[in-house]
């Protein structure tokens, strides 16, 4: 079975490439010219792609998303984490196993729960990701 082709935002790919570790990537779905685009579903690359469609400004200035058909009012800073929840991407608590949709809910749960205080954020990917390997997992494993 041949892989899915997909376009990647050149920034991913080449952190891919340099790492040597997969990542998860979604595809862009802002409104207006569709870029085409799949985009790591982590904080930093969701922001680097936002300011690469010209979504920037002051962090609390009013904006809609323009995520799909989502036009939901909230501020330029709350941008990034707000499509983080269109992708679905989640976060696990290492030791309880519950499950936040944001980093933010995820350190208050550490923070108010004895036991989780020494906890690690294990990444849930949302159910549209795709699986993005980098050209040398190829040559060592089987496909």
């Amino acid at each position: 079975m041949d892989p899915e082709l997909i376009h990647v935002d050149p920034r991913t790919l080449l952190q891919v490439e340099q790492s040597g570790q997969p990542a998860v990537v979604y595809k862009c779905k802002l409104q207006g010219v569709p870029c085409g685009l799949h985009v790591e579903g982590m904080t930093s690359a969701v922001s680097a792609h936002l300011r690469g469609h010209g979504v920037a400004g002051p962090d609390n200035t009013s904006t809609s998303c323009i995520w799909g058909t989502c036009s939901k009012t909230l501020k330029r800073g709350s941008m990034t984490r707000h499509i983080l929840t269109h992708l679905g991407v989640k976060v696990r608590c290492s030791v309880c196993g519950v499950v936040k949709c944001r980093h933010d809910l995820f350190r208050a749960h550490i923070n108010s729960s004895e036991p989780c205080h020494l906890a690690s954020a294990e990444m849930v990917d949302g159910p549209e990701g795709r699986v993005l390997v980098p050209t040398a997992w190829f040559a060592t494993h089987q496909v």
